[in-house]
């Protein structure tokens, strides 16, 4: 019998801040808000929205001084503070098991980010265009939590999440399913020249060293964005925005000739 998406009942709750992320938690209705705090006299705009949609949820309201924001939230709260239940998170077995035989999807896996706005902006990426999931191992990555969330712009909300033990493990278990794995790489060969698959795994490695050992070798292939100027890389959040805007560009290219 499939499992419920782990969002790890004894977890704690977690605070949020910022007007898109909020809003886009009470549009995704997949967590529940169990608070909001807003700034004295906010009004107008996706204030009013945010607004609405917690009224119509019955989510408790309270109208705050700005220190009393400023002590919840870390960072530039824009006035609105919540706070949400624990990230939801689904078992790799319970993701494949919801895919159709013949269904296609793209997977973004993070080998070991460190940088929680990194992983934000990953996020974003993937709930941009639209990719299945993204895979997030359990240990030795930077938290999806309130700064990966305010960098995600609300796509934290949409992208379903899936967390494993150990991602190799995991490459292998994709494979089975059908999926190919394209690690990305500096010396791997342009995306663009590279067979498309219905089933895809794009896994990106840390930071600073890249893929790990095993994680490499358990890819079916690599692939790497040529170098045109001076510096030798990109951002890790940025390349993956490459990496998925060529991806889908080649699909839609394979159905056009279909």
């Amino acid at each position: 019998m499939p499992k419920n998406p782990t969002s790890a009942s004894a977890a704690p709750p977690e605070y949020i801040y910022g007007r898109r992320p909020i809003f886009e938690v009470l549009l995704a209705g997949k967590r529940a808000l169990h608070k909001l705090w807003i700034l004295e006299g906010s009004q107008g705009g996706l204030v009013e929205e945010i607004l609405r949609l917690a009224r119509e949820r019955g989510v408790p309201l309270e109208w705050s001084r700005r220190d009393r924001l400023d002590r919840l939230a870390p960072g530039h709260h824009q006035g609105l503070v919540a706070q949400v239940s624990a990230t939801q998170y689904l078992e790799l077995e319970d993701f494949l098991g919801r895919l159709g035989p013949s269904e296609s999807a793209l997977l973004l896996a993070l080998d070991e980010i460190e940088d929680p706005q990194n992983v934000g902006a990953m996020l974003r990426s993937a709930g941009f265009f639209a990719a299945s999931g993204v895979i997030v191992p359990r240990w030795r990555s930077a938290p999806v939590g309130q700064t990966a969330a305010r960098a995600s712009s609300g796509a934290i909300e949409h992208v379903p999440l899936i967390r494993v033990r150990n991602l190799a493990d995991a490459l292998l278990t994709l494979q089975a399913a059908g999926f190919r794995a394209i690690g990305a790489d500096v010396q791997g060969a342009p995306l663009w020249t590279l067979e498309r698959s219905a089933r895809t795994v794009l896994v990106v490695g840390n930071e600073g060293r890249g893929l790990r050992r095993l994680v490499r070798e358990r890819c079916d292939v690599l692939a790497g964005i040529p170098r045109r100027g001076k510096l030798d890389s990109l951002n890790v959040a940025s390349a993956t925005a490459i990496f998925l805007y060529e991806y889908f560009r080649g699909m839609e290219e394979v159905s056009t000739k279909i």
